[in-house]
């Protein structure tokens, strides 16, 4: 039944972050990122956007859902990806520079104190 589906917070959602008016044939960025709470979502990004405005995009998303966050209270959380592993935290660096054009696959952790 699709009763039991709706008790579930959003699947695999997809966002657009694509600019108004361009150029259909443009190149994207298409990243999916897994929350720390477990959501998967995907979002359609300007190769020029920068990291700050995915994390931005996140959170918008997060709101809209009701999703909370795991990174309040002082706890910090990171943009990786697994291969290569890597961390994305010059929130000024864009998507493209940061190599995750045409697509990338992402997760978010919670970064424990104390940890390396």
């Amino acid at each position: 039944s699709s009763s039991s589906a709706a008790a579930v917070a959003p699947g695999n959602s997809e966002i657009s972050v694509l600019d108004a008016g361009r150029d259909a044939a443009a190149l994207t960025a298409r990243l999916q990122v897994k929350l720390e709470t477990g959501h998967r979502i995907t979002l359609l990004m300007e190769p020029n956007a920068s990291v700050g405005s995915l994390w931005e995009a996140m959170e918008k998303w997060r709101s809209k859902h009701s999703i909370a966050r795991a990174c309040a209270g002082g706890r910090q959380c990171s943009l990786r990806s697994a291969f290569p592993p890597r961390t994305y935290s010059d929130r000024g660096q864009t998507l493209q520079a940061a190599g995750l054009t045409p697509s990338a696959t992402l997760f978010v952790t919670v970064d424990v104190p104390g940890a390396s």
